[in-house]
């Protein structure tokens, strides 16, 4: 069929970046013109978090709080789509 089924980061339009795992889609998204989307590919959101949590510790996250807020609230939530 030809579609695109490896986990990665995914361009669905209006110049938004989406995230798919191996189950389907997650609720992670990202803007093209985000500062992380210049280097391809972006990483993944477990690797985003886990390298803004470690930048806390220097108050370095504060460049990105809204990111950090999205990847918060998504890593919650992203249970919540998948069907068992």
């Amino acid at each position: 069929m030809g579609a695109n089924t490896e986990p990665g980061w995914y361009y669905v339009g209006k110049g938004q970046l989406r995230y798919r795992d191996e189950v389907g889609w997650t609720a992670y998204e990202m803007d093209t013109r985000d500062v992380r989307a210049a280097e391809w590919p972006p990483a993944t959101p477990a690797e985003m978090l886990r390298e803004l949590r470690a930048s806390g510790s220097d108050g370095s996250s504060r460049k990105f709080p809204s990111a950090l807020r999205r990847l918060r609230r998504a890593s919650r939530s992203a249970g919540r789509h998948r069907s068992a």
